[in-house]
């Protein structure tokens, strides 16, 4: 190692001992997180999918003989998704899956249509015809009443993603996808969405002739009123559950 390699390694050292931290800490704390990001990555999609019910307790010792990792990262990612909505945690009980109310729903889907809509009004203006390609491809395909529901809620993410994602604003696309995990799950509970309702593949057909025609304020205002479409919809499907319990 030259000397300009050991002074700051040395230099490097110090600094992570003055935060509290011995040298090297760092690589094993990049490994930590990395596993926990996928644990929670795997956690949110079971609880997207609904293979993880709403009110389901996560039980520590199963999930990570499930995940193979041990039980540090597996808590990590379990209060991951605490805080993006998706788990409640209780002193006695441990974690649950988070059962919605109505009035989450009506914050969320009134987060969305806020976000949603700002972001496809300043997408629309900068994105690509590559892009705006790709859209009215996974468009078709939406089409096909034979795909399985997981695949139909991929592909309907993937649509919007694709035309909100050159909005500009890195922050507010996490913020989206965030809320529409939280929502997702009752989206799939319920049978008359995407290929299965004509209604849907319309609002969509509507909203990307909009885009190619780049008319901002015309895609926003069709983007809200499919958020809204759905907001209705899984209103339903909440309250219906509630009633059951």
């Amino acid at each position: 190692m030259t000397v300009f390699g050991i002074l700051v390694y040395h230099y490097a050292g110090m600094a992570q001992m003055r935060n509290g931290r011995k040298p090297g800490i760092t690589r094993m704390e990049t490994k930590f997180d990395s596993t926990a990001d996928a644990v929670a990555s795997g956690l949110r999609d079971l609880i997207v999918s609904g293979e993880l019910g709403s009110g389901e307790r996560l039980v520590e010792r199963d999930l990570a003989e499930r995940f193979e990792v041990s039980r540090i990262p597996l808590r990590e990612a379990i209060q991951r998704l605490a805080r993006e909505g998706l788990v409640e945690i209780f002193r006695n009980r441990g974690a649950v899956v988070r059962m919605l109310t109505v009035q989450d729903v009506e914050e969320i889907y009134g987060l969305r249509v806020l976000l949603e809509g700002d972001a496809i009004f300043h997408s629309v203006k900068r994105i690509d015809d590559e892009t705006l390609a790709r859209a009215e491809l996974v468009h078709r395909l939406l089409g096909d009443e034979a795909l399985a529901t997981q695949k139909q809620g991929e592909l309907n993410r993937e649509f919007h993603e694709l035309l909100y994602g050159a909005c500009g604003n890195a922050r507010q696309l996490a913020a989206i996808r965030e809320l529409r995990a939280q929502v997702e799950r009752y989206e799939r509970l319920q049978n008359t969405l995407l290929a299965d309702t004509p209604s849907f593949q319309h609002e969509h057909e509507a909203i990307l002739e909009a885009c190619l025609a780049r008319n901002a304020r015309s895609a926003r205002a069709l983007t809200v009123a499919h958020i809204d479409s759905a907001r209705r919809i899984v209103l339903a499907v909440v309250e219906r559950m509630a009633t059951q319990d």
